[in-house]
């Protein structure tokens, strides 16, 4: 069997469901791939501000406002007795002022329904084994359907990949390149039973900075669930137990914030890990493809910036891929470009994570109001106004505003 179709999208998390909006949209045929099923289980579960604009743009918030999810007005950055929250109601003009906090089952299952209700043609169980590029950019794929194993192929005049950590195209056309950041290990699950703060702090994604180096997010949900999780170097993990429900129970109780929280929570899923998860590219997009969101780069967990990334490179893609279909020249140097800038900032403030700059940098008391703002929207994921200093020189910023603050405390 083979089928022609104008756009194939491989995926239909979050990035899918939005470029097949908005490609839909614009008129275009549109046949997405997806290799899993939904509901399902996935990580990510803290958005940014800046997905509300996305998803809005994509016509899909509304239903994803329809789920009833926590909102999350800002990140509070804990250790020992030292706080600080960033609120994204104090942001510059026009960026939203809270984002939320989402269980994936249903935030992906909400996407992927508006998106077949605008006409996008979802597929499931449909794994994409091979790929072929003709000159002008036209591309013949080989499915395979993962319960019955029939075959059959696919003809597109575009391809964008949204397949996350599948990583379909670079996989086959071997783009793949090692990351530069140093791997880390994930351990989490959900609980029930936090002691959460009151009132309109309840929806604040906590992150915890351990004594030992390691690092913990708390995420509440609206279910009365909790997500947790500690990252930290393989070492700590595996030395602080024999299973990874007790490295992760006796790595909470070692945190006093995390502890005195948390002391009273039930597990309600079993412990999960992740690890190896950063990942990198040489290459964005190429002739009739085009790679986004954890397809093409994913560094860490630790800013809530992955969905952010997929939604902002998936909505780019899609528009500059409409555009060309619609017989207009593109460069897609363009699209390069602004996802290696968003990248960029990400991973100059995971890099100074890491280092122990930034989270000097956050919990200092004397920031101005002008620094705490500008950091507080890279934080929402507005990596692409320029407005912000962060933005304009991510490195140069840091460091003089280092120097400040260390100059004010001296």
């Amino acid at each position: 069997m083979e089928q022609q179709r104008e756009v194939v999208i491989i995926g239909a998390g979050p990035a899918g469901s939005v470029a097949g909006s908005i490609l839909k949209a614009r008129g275009h045929d549109v046949l997405c791939l997806e290799a899993g099923t939904f509901p399902r289980f996935v990580i990510g579960e803290s958005l940014l501000p800046r997905c509300n604009d996305i998803l809005e743009e994509a016509g899909l918030l509304e239903a994803v406002q329809a789920q009833r999810f926590m909102p999350k007005p800002a990140a509070l950055f804990l250790k020992g007795e030292a706080r600080e929250r960033f609120c994204f109601a104090e942001m510059f003009p026009g960026q939203r002022p809270a984002a939320l906090q989402v269980t994936r089952a249903d935030f992906d299952q909400a996407l992927a329904t508006a998106a077949q209700k605008k006409g996008v043609d979802i597929r499931y169980l449909q794994r994409v084994e091979a790929v072929s590029f003709e000159a002008d950019g036209s591309s013949t794929l080989e499915v395979r359907d993962a319960e019955t194993s029939a075959q059959w192929r696919v003809k597109a005049k575009m391809v964008l990949d949204c397949s996350g950590y599948g990583r379909v195209l670079p996989k086959l056309l071997k783009l793949e390149k090692p990351p530069t950041l140093s791997p880390k290990v994930a351990v989490f699950t959900h609980y029930e039973g936090d002691l959460r703060p009151e009132g309109d702090r309840e929806g604040d994604i906590w992150i915890c900075m351990h004594p030992q180096g390691a690092w913990i997010w708390i995420i509440p949900f609206s279910n009365g669930r909790t997500s947790v999780g500690v990252v930290a170097e393989r070492a700590l993990i595996e030395g602080a137990g024999a299973t990874d429900r007790e490295r992760l129970e006796t790595l909470l109780k070692g945190d006093p914030n995390a502890a005195r929280r948390l002391a009273k929570v039930s597990p309600v899923m079993k412990t999960a890990r992740l690890e190896s998860w950063s990942a990198s590219v040489t290459a964005f997009h190429g002739p009739g493809w085009a790679l986004t969101g954890n397809a093409s780069e994913f560094l860490d967990p630790v800013f809530s910036s992955g969905v952010t990334l997929a939604l902002e490179s998936s909505h780019r893609a899609a528009k500059l891929a409409a555009r060309q279909l619609e017989g207009e020249k593109v460069d897609w140097g363009e699209y390069t470009a602004q996802m290696g800038k968003a990248v960029g900032v990400f991973k100059v403030f995971v890099d100074a994570w890491y280092d122990g700059r930034l989270p000097r940098l956050l919990l200092h008391q004397g920031k101005s109001e002008q620094i705490k703002r500008a950091i507080t929207a890279v934080l929402g994921g507005y990596v692409l106004d320029a407005r912000n200093p962060f933005v304009r020189d991510t490195e140069g910023t840091l460091n003089a505003a280092l120097k400040l603050t260390s100059a004010l405390a001296a």
